[in-house]
């Protein structure tokens, strides 16, 4: 039974909602990813995610939130939106789910730039929705041993979910040394315009080492990790 609410008449969600009060809503970005990967790679890795988890578990997803924060990647191409207009974005959307009756909603991350405006969602919305609903929020990549942006990882990523997206004959590494340790630079990449200064190119890694088999595996630990991390979540409702 399809379970993307983007397909489903409200007599269909009205029956989803019976078996499951869990929602889940992905949400990614679009900005650059090299030469090799679209601008959408954020928002296909998340909502491929979703679906998978969503179909394991057996809840309702919506189609992906593509409009993030992304300044860090100017001058080259992103299309940002600023935090405050993030937040309530998301959280009229949990408002609305929430009235409806859904009692857990999971926003699954797909954008590191999205990161800082995510810890306020549950804050803002808080006083507009019943107690007994929570807004959660899950960053895959935290549940990775090693991440990248459109290197070896995110590229193997895409590879497993469609191949067609993917130009390996346009993928390079990136053209600067990336010194010190993660903590240093994630708060250097959070700067507007940090990225291309950081990396030389774009990109943050090395994609020509990528693999379908690889990405294959990644998106399977993937799902049972977040399909593991929904049930934690679960106790606590």
């Amino acid at each position: 039974m399809n379970n993307n609410i983007y397909r489903l008449s409200n007599t269909d969600i009205e029956k989803w909602k019976k078996k499951s009060d869990i929602i889940i809503i992905p949400i990614g970005s679009l900005e650059q990813h090299g030469a090799h990967l679209p601008v959408s790679t954020d928002s296909i890795i998340i909502e491929y995610l979703a679906k998978k988890v969503a179909e394991k578990i057996q809840c309702l997803y919506i189609p992906a939130i593509t409009y993030g924060i992304s300044y860090e990647h100017e001058p080259l191409f992103n299309i940002s939106i600023s935090n405050n207009t993030f937040s309530n974005l998301i959280g009229d959307i949990c408002v609305s789910l929430a009235k409806y009756g859904m009692k857990s909603i999971i926003l699954l991350n797909g954008h590191h730039g999205n990161l800082g405006s995510m810890h306020y969602v549950s804050q803002n919305v808080s006083h507009k929705i019943s107690s007994n609903t929570r807004v959660d929020f899950i960053n895959y990549w935290n549940l990775m041993k090693e991440f990248d942006h459109a290197g070896e990882i995110e590229t193997s990523l895409l590879l497993a979910i469609n191949t067609k997206l993917v130009k390996m004959k346009k993928a390079c590494g990136n053209t600067k040394e990336i010194r010190g340790s993660k903590i240093a630079y994630t708060s250097l990449t959070s700067s507007p315009g940090s990225f291309l200064k950081i990396t030389g190119n774009g990109v943050w890694g090395d994609p020509t080492k990528a693999s379908k088999l690889k990405g294959r595996s990644l998106l399977n630990d993937l799902i049972l990790r977040i399909e593991q991390t929904i049930g934690e979540l679960r106790l606590y409702n």
